[in-house]
């Protein structure tokens, strides 16, 4: 007796296969379009792109040296600066009443546990 194509598990396999692709396909189409326009929506809103422009975290891309006076404002950890300020402090000073200082992670991090002391 000869199995017909509806009877072979490979074919059957492959049918289920080609179902599935189609399927996973129309679902990713259909999540990318309303994901892109969701985020459309968030970047054109007023209320959050003020939000957005008030932090003042730079962009990961944009090269900015330190400006912490390390010796100062965590004398126990002098040497870990790198150079690459990631985040601007806003400080208040003897000369300045408020004055925003770019820090490279490292010495955001040691200037935190220097205060905690």
């Amino acid at each position: 007796m000869v199995s017909s194509n509806q009877d072979n598990p490979m074919r059957q396999l492959a049918a289920a296969w080609e179902a599935a692709a189609t399927v996973a396909t129309e679902w990713a189409d259909r999540t990318a379009a309303i994901t892109a326009e969701a985020f459309h929506k968030l970047a054109t809103d007023p209320a959050v792109r003020v939000v957005l422009e008030s932090w003042r975290i730079s962009p990961l891309f944009t090269r900015r040296d330190c400006d912490c006076d390390c010796a100062r404002s965590h004398p126990a950890d002098v040497g870990v600066c790198d150079q690459h300020a990631v985040i601007t402090r806003h400080l208040s000073t003897e000369a300045a009443s408020a004055v925003d200082v770019r820090l490279c992670a490292p010495c955001a991090v040691a200037q935190g546990v220097a205060e905690l002391a």
